[in-house]
């Protein structure tokens, strides 16, 4: 049930409506990006990948693995492979990024841009991403997240439980999303001009 309507959405509309949505914020992302202390050679990891709208703001000297669970937006994304020649350094596949194929300690990067408010169980796709991350690896979350004690629990969760079967919830707060997992924020920054959406930058415990 959890990935049907996500699987037609994703499928169908929002290919084509995510495009003319992320544009405005095509500059703010690039710069939360350039948040993360790339190093050549670095495995990244980019689960929700959708599209590959991200991929052209990484180094050239990268590793990545992009995951998505729509066929369709991984199909333009690797067209869009072609488009920018990252081909020979990124790799895009079909999985459930809430049950990742990969081993512990795997990656030196992640990127969750505008992934937690869209995924069915945001603290269980988080703690796979923080199993997959090697310590002192860095994650990016660029999206539009509440700190706790910004909106009552009592009005975000059952809000969130309706909209989690939908596209996208708007309720979500990234203390509970990461409660108990061996993370610490180290940056938060403006992700646009409003301030709705935002960078943090955490770092998985050494």
């Amino acid at each position: 049930m959890k990935n049907t309507v996500k699987l037609l959405s994703f499928n169908t509309f929002i290919p084509i409506f995510y495009p003319a949505l992320m544009l405005p914020l095509k500059g703010k992302r690039k710069k939360a990006i350039n948040m993360l202390n790339f190093n050549a050679g670095d495995r990244v990891l980019i689960p929700g990948v959708g599209t590959g709208h991200d991929l052209p703001s990484l180094p050239k000297d990268v590793v990545v693995e992009g995951v998505d669970i729509s066929d369709v937006m991984l199909g333009i994304g690797k067209l869009k492979l072609k488009m920018h020649g990252l081909e020979k350094n990124v790799r895009l596949k079909k999985m459930d990024a809430e049950e990742l194929f990969y081993d512990d300690n795997t990656f030196d990067k992640a990127i969750l841009s505008l992934f937690l408010t869209v995924v069915f169980n945001p603290k269980k796709a988080f703690a796979e991403v923080v199993r997959v991350l090697k310590p002192g690896g860095q994650i990016l979350v660029y999206d539009h997240l509440f700190r706790r004690g910004e909106i009552p629990d009592s009005v975000a969760k059952p809000i969130d439980a309706v909209l989690s079967y939908g596209f996208a919830s708007v309720t979500r707060t990234l203390d509970d999303i990461i409660e108990g997992q061996p993370v610490t924020i180290d940056k938060v920054a403006s992700g646009d001009p409003v301030g709705f959406m935002k960078a943090f930058i955490l770092e998985k415990n050494k």
